[in-house]
């Protein structure tokens, strides 16, 4: 297989993947016990990425809700890899021990720099067998079933036993930590330990790795401008390109061959910076995990195998393990490394947006211009619930009649509120504005509910593709609506991983004919579940819920900001 840099890269885990050839059958088992150490053996995970990263399918290896206000920083880390001899980069064998309620302060981090706590709320695929706990990084709090350890050097979280992270629901409180650049050129000198074991390279890697440091950061005035020209050499400026096909062979001379030919992918940028700070005597090493995912319509990110991922991770004393990206046209460039001036082009993935049935309002009446088609589904409704009443002459006070009037309004409407609140979120979703792949991914969302309405359960670990699958077969679908559920699910597998997704017509038609479909497989009692009480305005009491936690989650936070600023207080000079 590929091996690049010359990296072997043996670590105790096995990198991001599925069962059945992603990860494959070499996955050993972790030994522990109370406080004990251990590795785990597995697959080489170098090609494992490699082949994650070559996968025509995108698979879905897990999901999540955050309340973080952008989430291209927010990377997914299962592993650093401290160790590199020069042919091998690979993880420190250390004692492992009981996952603690509250994990310890990240080492060399400062209350003065500006600390948000997040939240975020991990979903797992029943297919992603892994023995690391993927998690954003510093994790302060970690919340999961099941026979978990912690391993404190890399503030890591490995399955016990034959705990793996299949079907695995989790949440996790994390820092998103952002120093300055000031800050950073201003760290002061990392403790002796670090120095002595992050610094550490091989006598066997060739001179011009390190000559071609020397040259790259000349003129830099403290290690943390030497990491920022480092980066943007890979990154920017050297004219490098990503390509997965890559082959650079093995052997102690990888490196140089990598910064000649200038072509690799994320292991060899990731790889090459690590070495090349070390060289220079910053503290380095590199993690392993996913880059933040892709943003869904209903608010929620999905995480592929194709999102599988390496960076460097540098030390700096009052900021700690800090996140770089020397990777070109991947992930997202930290704002810390970036010029102060505003960037013209967005270098994260979509942001979370307000989902189409994050806040439902009233429709106008139900009764109102209901076309031939809506009227066969049943989606007029009652239309003398909403009728007007009329008062009798003769009879009491105008402003009794009319409180009266207003009661029995908002009690025979209240039911009908469902209703309305799903006709209006199904009118959105398929208006036909709208660029074409958010409109794609609004029209599957809708079928997604349509067939919750109906008694599919949503499974947000599956596929588009399996997902359909399932519509279909839970459903009993009739041929053309189940045709239509595969169409309209490759158009959506299209516009999420094409590069040039092509527009897509009839979408809102083929919702409304699978939902025909539905209608006329389904019982009377189920239609008129469907119609009054669907199963998907479950959707609102998530959307009460998160704005719950967001609100105070972020009254939280600024308590915090405010007394950790009135505890250090910063001084101008």
């Amino acid at each position: 297989g590929v091996v690049a840099m010359g990296v072997a890269l043996v670590v105790p885990f096995a990198l991001p993947g599925f069962t059945g050839g992603l990860i494959g059958s070499g996955g050993g088992e972790g030994t522990g016990g109370e406080g004990g150490g251990g590795t785990i053996s597995a697959v080489n995970p170098l090609v494992s990425l490699q082949d994650n990263l070559r996968q025509q399918e995108d698979r879905e290896v897990l999901r999540y809700r955050t309340n973080a206000r952008d989430t291209s920083g927010l990377y997914l880390r299962l592993v650093a890899l401290d160790q590199f001899d020069g042919t091998s980069w690979k993880s420190s064998v250390r004692p492992i021990e009981a996952v603690p309620q509250r994990l310890p302060w990240p080492e060399g981090l400062s209350r003065n720099v500006l600390i948000t706590e997040v939240t975020s709320n991990f979903v797992a695929s029943e297919g992603y067998e892994q023995k690391w706990l993927p998690m954003p990084y510093p994790a302060g709090r970690v919340d999961i079933d099941g026979r978990w350890r912690y391993e404190p050097a890399g503030r890591m979280l490995v399955g016990d036993d034959k705990q793996t992270t299949s079907g695995a629901r989790y949440t996790v409180s994390s820092l998103d930590v952002q120093p300055t650049s000031e800050q950073l050129a201003a760290a002061g000198e990392a403790p002796e330990r670090l120095l002595r074991e992050y610094t550490r390279v091989p006598s066997s890697l060739p001179a011009d790795v390190k000559a071609t440091a020397l040259r790259i950061t000349g003129g830099a005035g403290n290690d943390y401008e030497r990491a920022v020209k480092l980066q943007d050499w890979f990154a920017r400026d050297g004219g490098f390109r990503y390509d997965v096909d890559v082959e650079s062979g093995t052997g102690v001379q990888a490196i140089s061959r990598f910064l000649k030919d200038k072509e690799g992918f994320c292991v060899h940028f990731s790889f090459s910076m690590a070495a090349m700070a070390r060289s220079l005597g910053i503290p380095a090493r590199v993690a392993v995990g996913f880059m933040p995912g892709t943003t869904q319509t209903d608010g929620s990110v999905s995480v592929g195998i194709r999102d599988a991922h390496a960076w460097p991770e540098l030390y700096f004393e009052g900021a700690g393990w800090t996140r770089f990206e020397p990777t070109p046209s991947r992930g997202s460039t930290p704002s810390y490394t970036q010029d102060n001036t505003p960037s013209g082009t967005a270098t994260g993935p979509a942001q979370p947006q307000e989902s189409a049935s994050a806040q439902p309002s009233v429709a106008p009446s139900a009764s109102a211009s209901c076309t031939p088609q809506e009227r066969r589904l049943g989606d007029c409704g009652p239309e003398e619930a909403l009728a007007g009443v009329e008062s009798s002459g003769g009879g009491p006070d105008p402003l009794t009649v009319t409180l009266t009037v207003v009661g029995i309004l908002a009690v025979l409407a209240l039911p009908l509120l469902p209703l309305l609140w799903r006709r209006r979120v199904r009118a959105r979703r398929l208006a036909p504005a709208g660029a074409g792949g958010a409109r794609t991914l609004a029209v599957w969302q809708e079928i997604v509910d349509t067939a919750w309405d109906y008694g599919v359960e949503p499974d947000e670990s599956q596929t588009p593709r399996r997902t359909a699958a399932r519509i279909v077969e839970r459903g009993g679908l009739p041929g053309g609506a189940a045709e239509a559920v595969h169409r309209v699910a490759r158009a959506v597998e299209e516009a999420l991983y094409a590069p040039n997704p092509r527009p897509v017509s009839g979408l809102a038609e083929e919702a409304t004919r699978i939902r025909t479909g539905f209608h006329e497989t389904a019982d009377r009692g189920n239609r008129l579940r469907a119609l009054l009480a669907p199963r998907s305005a479950a959707r609102v009491r998530w959307a009460a819920a998160g704005w719950w936690t967001d609100t105070t989650t972020k009254w939280s936070t600024r308590r915090t900001t405010l007394q950790s600023r009135l505890r250090h207080p910063r001084t101008t000079p």
